[in-house]
């Protein structure tokens, strides 16, 4: 293996805590005496930003419609009607809260630290510029020789074009990387029939498709070192 290539969001960055944080924050901002349906709105919330992001990535909306929808669609149950400008202030003010509360998962720094060795990048669905925010906000965007993002490949996971396009990038063969994510048919069943080493990061999921996996997985990144020394061992007997 000579690339080992990642996913962004919950496998280096714990981005499902920090949606859940901003948007209690976005619901007790526009809504302060309701704080009872805030535990509600926050599935809603997340609910609604899978599916929107979802219209993104197949091309049915653009990013900022994307946003718009969610915002919408998740308030609409509370009786409440934005403006055009008003939900974009309002999504504005949520990302910078969201970016704010990413951290990097404990085991991120010690796994980079001992990949010199070999090109490393990240391939992740999501926009651009969010995703490169995010990157920067943690301290390790400069850790990474690509960072392909499903805009900038024109193409989402699980296919397999944005892997191959990552490849390109790296001048790269399929055969000569790993990919690293926490979702097992995004990440790495989707890398696999790309032609790479798919590998499940599982961090404790409780998955009903947990049985039917049979090749690699790690629970931790730090586990990654000595499967690549193992790989490398394998490949030179």
């Amino acid at each position: 293996m000579k690339t080992v290539l990642f996913d962004l969001d919950d496998t280096l960055i714990h981005h499902n805590d920090a949606i859940r944080g901003a948007s209690k924050e976005l619901f007790t901002q526009v809504l302060p005496r309701r704080s009872q349906d805030c535990n509600e709105f926050v599935e809603k919330w997340i609910s609604a930003n899978a599916s929107w992001y979802r219209k993104f990535y197949d091309g049915q909306v653009s990013f900022q419609e994307s946003g718009r929808g969610k915002l919408r669609e998740s308030f609409s149950e509370y009786g409440c009607v934005f403006s055009d400008r008003t939900t974009d202030a309002l999504l504005l003010e949520y990302w910078e809260r969201y970016v704010g509360l990413c951290q990097l998962f404990d085991d991120v720094l010690e796994c980079l630290g001992k990949l010199d060795k070999y090109k490393v990048g990240v391939i992740t669905n999501g926009q651009e510029t969010q995703q490169i925010d995010k990157l920067k906000r943690c301290g390790i965007l400069s850790e990474f020789d690509v960072v392909v993002t499903s805009e900038r490949a024109g193409a989402a996971k699980p296919s397999a074009d944005i892997f191959i396009y990552a490849c390109e990038e790296l001048r790269e063969s399929a055969s000569d990387c790993i990919y690293i994510g926490d979702n097992l048919k995004l990440d790495a069943i989707a890398a696999r029939k790309a032609g790479m080493l798919g590998v499940w990061l599982d961090r404790g999921q409780k998955i009903s498709e947990i049985d039917l996996y049979d090749r690699e997985k790690i629970n931790s990144l730090s586990q990654v070192p000595a499967l690549l020394a193992n790989l490398t061992r394998t490949s030179t007997e």
